[in-house]
């Protein structure tokens, strides 16, 4: 399993992107950050999508948010999730779709 991240800079495609996310049976639930981001030279309101899925759904995701939702600013990482509890990684790996399904 990875936790999956999109960031982006506004709210109402985060929305969108969560709804689009659930109703494809990619995730459960998505969580949305409203977030600053530092460099050198300015400071930016940043919108995180982030949500637990399985690893091997990863380039599926993407290629789709990329085709979709796509902007300029758009990040798109996931780290992987060596540990989670045992009640919620058992939904995630029956409610969540099979990558075979894609």
């Amino acid at each position: 399993m990875i936790l999956f991240n999109i960031i982006q800079n506004n709210e109402k495609k985060a929305e969108e992107i969560s709804t689009f996310l659930i109703e494809k049976q990619y995730t459960l639930q998505t969580h949305i950050d409203v977030n600053s981001i530092f460099n050198s030279h300015s400071k930016n309101k940043t919108i995180r999508v982030f949500f637990v899925t399985k690893a091997l759904l990863y380039n599926t995701i993407e290629q789709e948010i990329k085709e979709n939702f796509y902007s300029e600013d758009m990040i798109i990482y996931a780290t992987p999730i060596s540990h989670i509890n045992e009640e919620y990684g058992e939904i995630i790996r029956l409610k969540v779709k099979s990558s075979k399904d894609v």
